[in-house]
């Protein structure tokens, strides 16, 4: 004989239930182990919209030429979400944080460079509300008595994302994240830049003028070593050429590009056509140099540098109107950038 009723063990479910949420724990690889203690927060981390982004690679291309980059979206959007939650932004907020790479295709942004958007990176914002509306994630909303028109309204977000050259929560995470992954930043280097870093109203800027310069510094070093670097341009290139003519083939779908990286890889390496298999086995042993006379392709990327605001006695000041040699560095590097990269693989 069973000495909890019915009743009792429907209340046991549902305490233990509680407990689970009041006691989820995440470990972030930036900023450490956190307790997650909203219900709905926990609901759509687990759903299936956003455990695929799991399986999808926030370097796209250059993982498979360089093994450290493992980086996933979804460590990434949930990073968005912790530093929204740190600057104290709303819960629709934090929640569309973490719900803005759910429509990333496969490999990320390499599709930008199928689809003619390589210096945009936007290409999966177009999917975004579709992308959503087609998960358990408008239920998940809805169960909660949150509104999901306010979470599609970007508008309302200023920390979440903001244009070039401001700091927005998605920038600095990425920063953070792909520096350290790539070994550009120390870890140790993050936690005094990030304490640094204040909300005046709806605008993140640093306390120090010298905090500011060498976030500043080291995100254009990023640009510089990771996200504009040739060999990136060049990686990107070869595997988009590859995925353009598989679409054109009918070896993948349009549907395929939003699936995850294994999936969409596997049936381009099992195609075994030429050009695509010649590209895949490029993009993983490639070695490239600029050569402005005798290259095989010409690549224009995103331009990626940061003026940040300091807070000074109440005002927000630019640190390029602070800083003349830092602003002079920006330009110099913008101007040199803007032509892009002209790739001889050698």
């Amino acid at each position: 004989m069973s000495m909890v009723s019915d009743t009792g063990q429907e209340r046991c479910l549902v305490y233990n239930r509680v407990i689970k949420h009041m006691q989820y724990q995440y470990k972030d690889k930036i900023y450490s182990e956190t307790t997650i203690t909203e219900p709905v927060v926990q609901e759509l981390l687990a759903s299936e919209a956003m455990q695929r982004l799991k399986k999808v690679n926030q370097y796209g291309a250059s993982f498979y030429r360089f093994a450290h980059l493992t980086t996933s979206r979804y460590e990434h959007c949930v990073g968005v979400y912790l530093l929204l939650r740190r600057f104290n932004a709303t819960l629709e907020e934090q929640i569309a944080g973490m719900l803005h790479d759910v429509p990333h295709t496969a490999f990320s942004h390499v599709i930008d460079f199928v689809f003619g958007g390589a210096e945009a990176g936007t290409f999966h914002e177009e999917f975004h509300k579709a992308v959503i509306m087609n998960s358990t994630i408008p239920a998940i909303i809805k169960k909660h008595d949150l509104s999901l028109d306010t979470i599609f309204d970007k508008a309302r977000f200023s920390l979440l994302e903001r244009d070039l050259p401001d700091l927005c929560m998605d920038r600095i995470d990425y920063c953070f994240r792909d520096l350290v992954t790539d070994r550009i930043l120390d870890i140790n280097d993050v936690k005094p830049m990030l304490d640094d870093m204040v909300r005046f109203e709806h605008t993140i800027a640093f306390e120090h003028q010298n905090i500011a310069r060498q976030f500043a510094d080291v995100y254009r070093l990023g640009d510089q070593r990771l996200w504009g670097h040739p060999m990136q341009a060049a990686l990107y290139h070869l595997f988009a050429e590859a995925i353009k003519t598989a679409l054109f083939e009918n070896i993948i779908t349009f549907k395929d590009l939003f699936s995850v990286d294994e999936v969409v890889y596997e049936k381009l390496a099992q195609a075994k056509h030429p050009l695509i298999s010649k590209n895949l086995a490029l993009v993983r042993s490639i070695k490239v140099k600029e050569d402005l006379v005798n290259y095989d392709f010409h690549v224009k990327t995103k331009i990626r540098i940061v003026d940040p605001f300091v807070l000074i006695d109440g005002e927000l000041v630019r640190l390029s109107h602070l800083d003349v040699e830092f602003n002079d560095l920006n330009e110099q590097y913008r101007a040199k950038r803007q032509a892009g990269h002209y790739i001889k693989i050698i």
